[in-house]
């Protein structure tokens, strides 16, 4: 089977016509009728009946046909990307990070060294009511109601302090009385470690709270408190501190690209592959204990 049959066969179903097919073909009609029946040989299934001298997709026929269609759409469309040349983009890329804001150098640098004629236009601290389709992509832990999401990685979330203990893991009823340096209640993190804990009936103490994960990874590395350290977006503050489990269950979320555009552009499309490659790359470097 090569793309000569395919494409053959998609004209052909199209027209339910060998005549027709081979006058939009440019070939014989011989030529058609020999390319659909190497087809079917191939695939040992008849994918048209035959009435007198007229064809008729069958049942098999329409199904291999909506692959073939979709498929052929697809090879032109990326063809099409290829042979035009690499696009650039008047507007900018927006991209709203709501986790991830530790990867945001490196993704710059790859983006400008692969893609150098492409802007940028990057938020991470955004209201509650802020219209989510002014973005390109959305790194979340969350699934946003009608938009692509495609999960990236899944990251265990660790506990980590200053301060010597000798166990790789901690009950996490052991820490109630603990004090807690951690997120506002609406940030994606901080939603992921009260979902854990109210799962267990617990509640934890949260006595420095703050909008800027910055701030709250320097503070955990001062020593100022306990705090919450994902494997992979946090990797590199988590290299200072002492790490442990949590049990009886460990805490994990999952990272997704999010975007209110469903059939991307040649540039968005190449902007999504960076993002993906840079999250699976930190993947390989996380935290371990």
């Amino acid at each position: 089977m090569n793309l000569t049959h395919l494409r053959y066969f998609s004209v052909v179903a199209s027209q339910q016509s060998i005549t027709k097919a081979a006058e939009l073909l440019f070939v014989s009609q011989s030529a058609v009728s020999k390319t659909i029946k190497q087809l079917e040989s191939e695939l040992n299934v008849k994918l048209f009946d035959r009435i007198g001298r007229t064809i008729k997709l069958n049942r098999a026929g329409k199904l291999f046909y909506s692959y073939v269609n979709d498929s052929l759409n697809l090879l032109d469309r990326g063809i099409s990307s290829v042979s035009g040349g690499i696009q650039t983009s008047e507007q900018p890329i927006s991209i709203l990070f709501e986790v991830g804001s530790t990867l945001i150098p490196q993704i710059v640098n790859r983006i400008q060294e692969n893609l150098p004629n492409i802007r940028l236009n990057i938020a991470q601290h955004v209201q509650m009511d802020t219209d989510l389709q002014q973005y390109d992509f959305i790194v979340t832990t969350r699934k946003i109601p009608k938009y692509f999401t495609a999960p990236i990685i899944s990251e265990e979330i660790f506990v980590g302090w200053q301060s010597n203990y000798p166990n790789a893991t901690v009950k996490a009823s052991t820490l109630t009385n603990s004090q807690f340096i951690g997120l506002g209640k609406h940030n994606q993190l901080r939603k992921t470690i009260d979902d854990y804990f109210r799962k267990q009936q617990l509640s934890i103490n949260f006595k420095y709270e703050t909008d800027d994960p910055a701030t709250v990874r320097g503070l955990i590395e001062a020593g100022v408190g306990v705090g919450f350290i994902p494997a992979v977006t946090w990797q590199t503050v988590g290299k200072s501190l002492h790490l442990a489990h949590l049990t009886p269950h460990t805490m994990r979320r999952t990272v997704y690209l999010c975007s209110p555009v469903h059939q991307l552009s040649n540039v968005q499309r190449e902007i999504s592959n960076e993002l993906v490659e840079i999250f699976v790359s930190a993947q390989k470097k996380e935290l371990k204990i």
